[in-house]
């Protein structure tokens, strides 16, 4: 069977939906190899708007297709979504199609199509919605899906949101969960920071629903005065955050005593998988506190690594870590920087978190999820 793939996230490989695409493909490679090897049959034409070198099986081609070089950023890739990628797939005589994020034509492809819907945060959040094209856009991906013969997503959540919020039924929906990044464990290599004291670690994004300015705010009243402890936002760089970190505690005691924070922010680059388990490896905690996820990779990530997690207290969290982590209500910054607090003050609770949280870790794997992901796939052959 001939297989295509929008696989446009493969050029950006810091996001969430590059890291699936990567990983997805490299355990395809795998568990699907090229005819000859297992009497597999499939050949996989993955579509990028620019070639990214990547090992793959011979069955494995990535196809071109440039843009247009229209001003506008958002249409230059909608237009590359809804009409290159679709004029491709007929073209190359494509037999099933895989959209590896809400980015299938609104018009039927005749062939079966597969989409994966990480999350319904398009619909359900009104700050993603605040400007014109991006609600004229979730309105045309909404219409889309309707189209689609299967929806893949990454957890029983984000399930339950895609029959709630955009009408699809269960029979149509398959889970299959994500997993840790894959790499060369002999190319593992420190990142380029002053690593001088403990730290909590933040890997994630920078959207509002990650909240990462109520995270800082909390680390600075309650932990980086008490606690010889850094907090290191893994990305941070560059995104205007250090507007967020006060003088209100020195002006307040400013003329009677020095105050010398015992720990700092650190801001850094985005880093590459094998720079981040090195992060992992010798934090103290995670530290999360978004109020919306479909999935939430960095807490599988954490646990794989043996660090324990201080999550939000939000339903998909309880789902990813099976109740292993310190659970903190998102809502304040005094919730938040007590629940730190409380964290660190609980070695045996530190303990447990890291023994269980490595143990839970082993239920995902990324040949697992290509496994159930050609299993979709042979629905339709």
């Amino acid at each position: 069977m001939k297989i295509g793939i929008n696989a446009r996230f493969l050029a950006y490989p810091f996001t969430g939906i590059g890291q699936y695409t990567l990983n997805l493909l490299r355990a395809l490679g795998k568990v699907d190899p090229p005819d000859g090897r297992a009497g597999k049959k499939n050949e996989y034409l993955l579509f990028t708007p620019e070639l990214v070198d990547l090992q793959l099986p011979e069955n494995f081609k990535q196809v071109r297709i440039p843009e247009k070089e229209y001003k506008s950023p958002s249409f230059r890739k909608a237009h590359w979504e809804h009409i290159l990628v679709p004029r491709e797939i007929e073209k190359w005589g494509v037999e099933l199609a895989h959209f590896l994020y809400p980015s299938n034509p609104k018009k039927s492809l005749k062939i079966p199509t597969i989409v994966t819907v990480h999350d319904v945060i398009p619909w359900v959040l009104p700050a993603y919605r605040k400007q014109i094209r991006s609600r004229i856009y979730s309105a045309y991906t909404k219409l889309a899906l309707k189209k689609a013969d299967h929806v893949i997503t990454v957890s029983n959540f984000s399930k339950e949101e895609i029959k709630r919020v955009l009408k699809v039924e269960e029979k149509n929906i398959h889970v299959t969960y994500l997993a840790p990044p894959m790499y060369e464990k002999d190319k593992v290599a420190p990142p380029n920071l002053p690593l001088r004291r403990k730290f909590l670690l933040y890997v994630g994004g920078y959207d509002d629903r990650k909240n990462v300015p109520r995270l800082m705010e909390a680390y600075q009243k309650f932990i980086a005065n008490h606690y010889e402890i850094d907090l290191i936002l893994v990305g941070g760089k560059g995104r205007d955050l250090e507007e967020w970190i006060t003088d209100e505690y020195c002006e307040r005691v400013a003329g009677r005593f020095q105050v010398k924070p015992k720990g700092k922010i650190i801001f850094t680059e985005p880093l590459p998988s094998n720079e981040l388990t090195v992060l992992y490896k010798q934090a103290t905690a995670l530290v999360h506190v978004s109020t919306y996820e479909g999935f939430n990779l960095p807490l599988v990530e954490s646990m794989a690594n043996g660090l324990p997690i201080i999550a939000s207290d939000i339903p998909v969290n309880h789902e990813v870590t099976a109740e292993n982590a310190h659970f903190i209500s998102p809502d304040s910054v005094d919730s938040v920087g007590i629940g730190i607090h409380e964290f660190l003050n609980n070695k045996t609770l530190q303990r447990e978190l890291k023994k269980n949280g490595r143990e839970r870790s082993k239920d995902f794997s990324w040949k697992k999820c290509a496994e159930e992901t050609l299993y979709v796939y042979n629905l339709f052959t």
